[in-house]
């Protein structure tokens, strides 16, 4: 008998799939309907339940700020736009400027119901969910979005690890400007007894770039030694939100998170696709953002003045795939 399950309910009138792995005691619940969202991921370790991602206290308040909890998904492009605006071969795209009226932020599927494909569960697979959203079929991105697209994405959980499996693809006629990302909110510290200061983070990036009003400048510069992540560097009282690039430039890269007090790390992987680590710790929230990303911030506007952001151009029928796990394991 399979210990992995996927468990079907719903509030509030909202349908959820709890994905559910015994073996590992893991759980992650996912909210196809509210951006295809990941409201709960838990881990029961050591007598205790971990919240391994910050969903908001309900999902009303999921509902009412979906790019500030849980999971959010970044398409057809992450973080900013500068202005909202931009050109590709000829065509001048305006997208709403959602950012305090300044810039298009993080895409135009977050907030948007996705359609539910399949989900299942056996051993080696695991408990799985997929979720399908097509943009001709919404008007809140057919109607700002001149690029016809549909992305497919998956959540697995196998082995107590989250994993995001995704795919977009060019469904118009004319080619397809694409950037993805994804934006996990991960609690820092991890339990009640731990301290922001102490948390760590260790990432395979060897450059930053220059930001200004957070819209890179398109120059690529070394990091200080404070804010090297090579280095395994302690948080302490330090504000980030930085884009670094280079996490790609071995193959597949690695980051994680260590919360010394928990005895536990959260380790984010990213297939080779994915070049940019955006990372995000406020200090007036305690959360850690771990964002792997295929480009730059305004990749689009920098690919226009010659700059490599890594762009992505999906011919049409053309597709990408690309992946993204979470995964938490005790510290050695």
């Amino acid at each position: 008998m399979s210990h992995y399950s996927v468990e079907r309910r719903t509030e509030n009138g909202i349908d959820l799939y709890e994905l559910v792995d015994a073996g590992s005691a893991s759980r992650a619940v996912i909210v196809p309907s509210i951006g295809n969202q990941c409201f709960r991921y838990t881990w029961e370790v050591g007598g205790r339940t971990l919240h391994l991602l910050d969903g908001g206290e309900s999902l009303r308040q999921l509902a009412d700020d979906p790019t500030h909890y849980g999971n959010p998904i970044l398409f057809p492009f992450p973080n900013r736009i500068k202005g909202g605006v931009f050109e590709f071969e000829g065509r001048r795209v305006e997208v709403p400027r959602d950012e305090k009226g300044i810039n298009a932020i993080h895409g135009l599927v977050r907030n948007q119901p996705w359609k539910v494909t399949g989900f299942g569960s056996d051993e080696e697979r695991g408990a799985w969910i997929t979720a399908r959203i097509d943009s001709e079929e919404l008007p809140a991105i057919k109607d700002v979005w001149p690029f016809p697209f549909s992305l497919e994405y998956t959540y697995r959980l196998r082995n107590g690890a989250l994993e995001n499996e995704v795919t977009a693809r060019n469904t118009g006629t004319s080619r397809l400007p694409m950037g993805f990302g994804v934006h996990p909110w991960f609690p820092m510290p991890l339990t009640e007894q731990g301290s922001r200061a102490a948390c760590r983070l260790k990432a395979p990036v060897d450059k930053v770039w220059e930001l200004e009003q957070l819209i890179p400048t398109g120059r690529l510069l070394d990091p200080t030694p404070e804010r090297d992540l090579r280095r395994d560097i302690a948080f302490g009282d330090l504000f980030f939100d930085d884009v670094y690039g280079g996490l790609n430039a071995s193959g597949p890269s690695e980051s994680v998170y260590t919360d010394p007090a928990a005895g536990v790390q959260i380790a984010v992987w990213a297939d080779a696709g994915f070049r940019e680590l955006v990372v995000y710790a406020p200090t007036n929230r305690n959360v850690l953002c771990i964002e792997p990303y295929t480009c730059a911030t305004d990749a689009f506007n920098l690919a226009r003045r010659g700059v490599d952001a890594g762009m992505i151009v999906l011919e049409p029928g053309g597709s990408w795939s690309g992946k993204i796990v979470y995964a938490p394991r005790l510290l050695r």
